[in-house]
């Protein structure tokens, strides 16, 4: 478990991910991914300062786990970057999901320590499992793709790859 939002950690969502992969396989159902990153969050800690950051981070988790059904799972990958695993869900399913979550944080907010509104946004890149996927990490490899892919389209937005 993430100490700082409770969600599941990097190593727990990997474990849970090569289990959620090889079942969907076997069983040829849909496993999608999302890979979230915090726009600009370098930029909110160095001016807003890193209880602010950790805010923002714990908001996004707060949504996270607001706009997942309970069989999905949300984790923190590491800094400000998340994926939720989205067992038995399409390109098309997933990429509604992400796109309540990017429109949920951009409608958000949270004070920084001078009771100062911080607006925010994340992008995300979206994946579902196919045949030339041979493993969790290449799933989860081109989510990353398509969130690298929304980062260099500006930002806030989801890319389906």
């Amino acid at each position: 478990t993430d100490v700082l939002t409770g969600i599941s950690n990097r190593r727990a969502l990997m474990s849970a991910g090569e289990r959620e992969f090889n079942r969907q396989t076997r069983y040829q159902n849909r496993l999608s991914v999302l890979m979230i990153d915090i726009d600009r969050f370098k930029s909110i800690n160095d001016t807003r300062g890193h209880p602010t950051g950790d805010k923002v981070i714990l908001c996004v988790a707060e949504i996270m786990m607001s706009n997942v059904r309970t069989q999905d799972l949300a984790g923190r990958v590491g800094g400000e970057e998340f994926a939720v695993l989205l067992p038995e869900t399409d390109l098309e399913g997933a990429t509604v999901i992400a796109e309540r979550l990017r429109s949920a944080v951009e409608n958000a907010d949270v004070l920084d320590e001078n009771g100062k509104i911080v607006k925010f946004t994340i992008s995300i890149g979206v994946a579902t499992n196919a045949p030339r996927d041979n493993s969790f990490e290449q799933l989860l490899g081109r989510a990353d793709k398509g969130l690298f892919t929304a980062k260099e389209g500006g930002r806030n937005r989801v890319v389906a790859e």
